[in-house]
């Protein structure tokens, strides 16, 4: 269940990312880019296997 709820949350943070593109807020767009990417990092990082 926790792994759904974090992937929903990726999948909107990532749409939101999108309607930033769309809107052609396009610094805004790259900002959230690399705060998902780090973020997607850290939780790699972090990750028990």
């Amino acid at each position: 269940m926790r792994h759904r709820i974090g992937r929903l949350i990726a999948l909107l943070f990532y749409l939101v990312v999108l309607l930033l593109v769309i809107f052609h807020q396009d610094m805004l767009a790259m900002y959230g880019m690399a705060v998902g990417m780090l973020v997607e990092a850290v939780i790699a990082l972090t990750a028990k296997e």
